[in-house]
């Protein structure tokens, strides 16, 4: 029997998670490398962004670089995920970032997760900062 579909929601235990400075509009966490709980430990590194719409528990977005098998979510829970597009010698971090980077590319993607309204209203400097801010977090991690 197939699972029901569930929008999935921002992390409850925000062990390990770091706030990430969207502005108003949004609420960004980023984890260096989220573990599922009862996985058996092996050598991917699992980064993960999740992305919600301020004052809204549900995700929007979820992307996850992973060091294998790197892909996002739009809408997660509701939409299947989406492989992520790596170019040679790009590691996956980097590819995800450039969403934030070439800010039209995130807004589309926000307007797919039907945020069209929080879409138009971000600030370019404040996406581009996002990824900055991640990018100095994942610098400073090292796997564990």
């Amino acid at each position: 029997m197939e699972r029901p579909q569930m929008h999935q929601t921002m992390p409850e235990d925000r062990d390990g998670w770091h706030q990430i400075d969207a502005g108003a509009q949004l609420e960004v966490l980023f984890h260096p490398n989220r573990q599922v709980r009862g996985r058996e430990p092996d050598q991917i590194v699992r980064p993960s962004i999740v992305v919600a719409v301020a004052g809204k528990r549900e995700q929007a977005l979820r992307f996850d670089p992973f060091s294998m098998g790197a892909h996002y979510h739009i809408r997660p829970g509701l939409a299947p995920q989406i492989p992520l597009s790596v170019q040679d010698r790009q590691q996956p971090l980097d590819a995800i970032l450039m969403f934030f980077e070439k800010t039209l590319r995130f807004r589309g993607l926000l307007a797919l997760a039907e945020e069209d309204d929080v879409a138009a209203q971000l600030s370019d400097a404040e996406l581009q900062n996002v990824a900055q801010q991640i990018r100095a977090i994942s610098a400073t991690h090292t796997p564990s």
